[in-house]
C-alpha cells in the first residue's frame, strides 16, 4: 500500500510538471507568432524538444498497442493547441524504478533490522531466564562430581582456590582438669563440634600435658585461621574447667603438610613451633610448613624392602576435562610406608640408583596392584603409570607385561608415562617396549613436555596418545608470558597430530584459567584434588 500510493505521488508530480511545459510551450508560439496551419513544421519540431506531438502517427515507434498517448488542450491568451504526450511513467520510468528499488531495499532493510531486534531480545531473555539455570545445574553436577573424587568440599570446579595442606597441631594447656575427666574424649568432642565444617578430625593426649590435633584438607589461605581459632577454642573448654585460666596459659605449635609427608619430619617442625610459642609471651600459636628440603629420603634398599613386604599403598591423582569437568583418567602414584619416617612419595626414592632387577620389582608392584583395583570394577576409566625408567628396556618386563594384558585385557584401560627427554633420546632403543604396547593396542603419555622442538616426530608413533606439560611451565603461568607461549606452541603442534595436551601441578585458579585460554584440554594437581588413596572413590563413591 506504501509503494503503490508513493507512485501515485511521483505521477502526480511528474504530470504537473509536463503539464506546465506544456503551458510554457504555447506561451513560446503565441510569443513567437507562429500560425499553426503556416508555420507546421517548425511547430512540431518545437513541440518534440519539449516532448509534446502535435498529431497522432500510425507509427510502430508510438506503441500504441502499448501504450496510449494521452491528450490534453493548452491555452495562452487568444492560442490554444491540442498536444499530445507520452504518459510520465513512460517518460520518467527511470525514476519510477529508482524510486521503488529505494523503497523495496528501505523496507527489506527494515524487516531484517526488525527480525535481529526480535533474535537479539529472545537471546537476551533466554541468558537471563534459562542460562543462570542450566549454569547452576551444571556447577552442581561438576560440585557433586569433584565431591565424589575427593570427598571433601570444592564449591565447583572452577570456584575459588582450593589447594590445601593438612594441619598438624601440638597443643599445651596449663590447665587442672577433673580426675574423673575423660581429657581426650572431651576435647575431641567439643573441638569436632566447634570445627563442624571439617572431617576427619583427629584429637590425641600424646602425654600429660600435649594434645595433638590432626585438622584435613585446610584450604592454604585459612591455615592461620583455624589455628587461631582452634586456640580460641580450646581456651574456651579449659575456662570451663578452671575459671582463672588465660590466653598465654595456652600455647600451639603447628605444621601444615601435603599428602604423603614424613610423619616425623611434621611432628618435629610442629614440636619447634610450639617452642617458639612457649617462648614468647605475646604469641602463643606458631605455624612452621614441611618443605620437600626438610624431608629425608628413603635409600633404593629400603624401597624395594618395603616393597617387598608390601608396605605400601598407591594413591590416584584424577585428570579433569577442564571443558567438562569429568574426570578423564587416573595417575597411579606409589607410597611407601615406613616405620619411622611414615609415608613418603615416590618422588623421595624414585631418582635412586636401583638395579634392573629392583626397578622390576617396583613396577611389577604398582602395576600388579593396579591390575587388582581395575578389575574390581567396571569402570571404562584409564589408569596412567610412570614407569621406572631402567624398565623401558628390560625385556623381561615387557615379557611379564604383555602377559598381564593379554590374559587380563587390560589393554584399553592401562597406559603408560615416559619423559620427554627418555623418549627422543632412547626411542631406538626401546623399540621393543613400543611393539608390545602398539600390539596389545594400549598407548603412551608423554611426560614432562618443555618445549613443541619434537613434537611433529611424534607422527609416526600412534602408541602416543597425550602430551603432558612440565610442571616448570605451570607453576605461576599466569605470570611467565614466555612459558604461556610455549605452551600455546605446544597445543598447536599437538593439534596437528590430534593429541590432547594436559597439565600437572595445577595449583591456583589463575593457573586454570590461563591454561583454558591456550587449549590445554585437561589438568591435575592440588587445585582439583590430592591424589586418593583408593581408586573407587575417584569414580564411584
Amino acid at each position: 500500500m506504501i509503494l503503490i500510493s508513493f507512485n501515485f505521488i511521483l505521477n502526480d508530480a511528474l504530470h504537473q510538471k509536463a503539464h506546465v511545459s506544456g503551458q510554457q510551450f504555447v506561451k513560446r508560439v503565441y510569443e513567437l507568432n507562429l500560425s499553426p496551419s503556416i508555420n507546421n513544421e517548425v511547430l512540431v519540431a518545437l513541440a518534440k524538444n519539449e516532448g509534446f506531438k502535435l498529431e497522432v502517427q500510425n507509427s510502430s515507434d508510438h506503441f500504441r498497442n502499448l501504450v496510449n498517448l494521452e491528450r490534453e488542450v493548452f491555452t495562452f491568451k487568444t492560442l490554444s493547441l491540442s498536444l499530445y504526450h507520452y504518459p510520465v511513467w513512460v517518460t520518467q520510468s527511470y525514476l519510477f524504478i529508482f524510486l521503488n528499488l529505494i523503497i523495496l531495499g528501505a523496507a527489506n532493510w527494515s524487516y531484517r533490522w526488525w527480525s535481529l531486534l526480535k533474535v537479539n531480545r529472545k537471546v537476551m531473555l533466554k541468558n537471563t531466564v534459562i542460562q543462570p539455570t542450566k549454569i547452576i545445574q551444571q556447577r552442581h553436577k561438576n560440585t557433586q562430581l569433584i565431591e565424589q573424587a575427593k570427598k571433601c568440599d570444592l564449591s565447583s570446579l572452577y570456584g575459588v582456590n582450593t589447594a590445601s595442606h593438612n594441619l598438624f597441631l601440638l597443643i599445651e594447656c596449663d590447665c587442672s582438669f577433673d580426675k574423673k575427666t575423660d581429657i581426650e574424649a572431651n576435647f575431641k568432642v567439643l573441638i569436632t563440634k566447634k570445627l563442624a565444617e571439617l572431617k576427619d578430625v583427629s584429637v590425641k593426649i600424646l602425654n600429660s600435658n600435649y594434645l595433638a590435633v590432626t585438622l584435613p584438607n585446610i584450604s592454604i589461605s585459612e591455615l592461620n585461621s583455624y589455628v587461631e581459632k582452634l586456640h580460641k577454642n580450646v581456651f574456651l573448654i579449659c575456662q570451663h574447667h578452671q575459671k582463672n585460666i588465660t590466653h598465654k596459659n595456652i600455647k600451639i605449635g603447628a605444621c601444615d603438610y601435603q599428602l604423603g609427608a614424613e610423619q616425623v619430619a611434621v611432628y618435629k617442625l610442629a614440636k619447634s613451633a610450639l617452642a617458639l610459642s612457649q617462648s614468647s609471651l605475646l604469641q602463643h600459636c606458631h605455624r612452621l610448613t614441611l618443605n620437600h628440603c626438610q624431608e629425608k629420603h628413603l635409600s633404593s634398599k629400603q624401597v624395594i624392602e618395603n616393597i617387598k613386604k608390601n608396605k605400601f599403598i598407591l594413591f590416584f591423582q584424577p585428570v579433569f576435562e577442564l571443558s567438562s569437568g569429568d574426570i578423564l583418567q587416573h595417575e597411579a602414584l606409589i607410597r611407601v610406608r615406613h616405620s619411622q619416617l611414615g609415608l613418603l612419595a615416590a618422588r623421595y626414592f624414585i631418582k635412586q640408583v636401583y638395579s634392573d632387577q629392583d626397578a622390576l620389582i617396583l613396577d611389577k608392584a604398582v602395576i600388579t596392584q593396579v591390575k587388582k583395583l581395575m578389575l574390581s570394577e567396571s569402570s571404562a576409566l584409564t589408569v596412567s603409570v610412570n614407569l621406572h625408567p631402567k624398565n623401558w628396556f628390560n625385556t623381561v618386563f615387557w615379557e611379564w607385561l604383555a602377559n598381564q594384558m593379554a590374559e587380563l585385557k587390560l589393554n584399553t584401560k592401562l597406559q603408560f608415562e615416559i619423559s620427554e627427554a627418555e623418549f627422543f633420546t632412547h626411542r631406538e632403543s626401546i623399540t621393543n617396549a613400543l611393539n608390545v604396547i602398539k600390539k596389545g593396542h594400549s598407548h603412551i603419555v608423554i611426560d614432562n613436555v618443555k618445549s613443541s622442538e619434537k613434537v611433529a616426530m611424534l607422527v609416526d608413533y600412534n602408541q602416543v596418545c597425550g602430551l603432558k606439560l612440565s610442571y616448570e611451565l605451570v607453576h605461576l603461568l599466569n605470570e611467565k608470558i614466555q612459558n604461556q607461549k610455549k605452551i600455546k606452541k605446544i597445543v598447536e603442534a599437538a593439534s596437528l597430530l590430534n593429541l590432547p595436551v594436559y597439565a600437572v601441578g595445577v595449583e591456583t585458579q589463575k593457573e586454570l584459567l590461563t591454561l583454558t585460554k591456550l587449549g590445554v584440554v585437561g589438568a591435575q594437581g592440588f587445585y582439583f584434588s590430592e591424589p586418593l588413596q583408593e581408586f573407587t572413590q575417584a569414580v564411584f563413591n
